[in-house]
């Protein structure tokens, strides 16, 4: 299975780095390409229909690590390529619609307000929660 994981953010713009710095952690497991962008742009819908399996990591303000799964826009026909603020969302409907598949989706938000000691002891945890990702789930008989 082909897994891209998108690591958003800015890493000189404190807890922005997040996102990166967990995508970086897994550039070498195997079956994972990793990708980083400063902000999710309609030029990754080709690099996200090419894949099985996509995780987004971002930063996001406050609360607590999340994973959540993540489906396509409903109204991604009505966003604009323009904005400087598209949703991972949109990069999947946008896969859909130009390149014909849309690949199983997960978004991982890394919580923090600054890159400190508090938001770095969570990327392992963000790091192991994507690595769970990857683990085909197994059924018992």
């Amino acid at each position: 299975m082909r897994t891209l994981v998108i690591g958003v953010g800015n890493p000189l713009a404190g807890d922005d780095g997040a996102g990166p710095a967990v995508a970086e952690r897994l550039e070498d497991t195997p079956g994972v390409t990793v990708r980083m962008s400063h902000q999710l742009t309609p030029e990754l819908a080709g690099d996200v229909a090419a894949a099985d399996r996509v995780v987004f990591v971002d930063a996001a303000r406050g609360g607590r690590l999340t994973v959540s799964r993540v489906s396509a826009a409903a109204d991604a026909h009505d966003a604009s390529p323009l904005t400087h603020v598209i949703a991972a969302e949109t990069i999947l409907a946008l896969s859909r619609r130009l390149y014909g598949r849309m690949p199983a989706a997960y978004l991982v938000r890394v919580p923090g307000t600054d890159l400190s000691a508090s938001v770095r002891r969570l990327i392992p945890r963000a790091v192991a929660a994507v690595k769970r990702l990857l683990i085909p789930a197994t059924r018992t008989p």
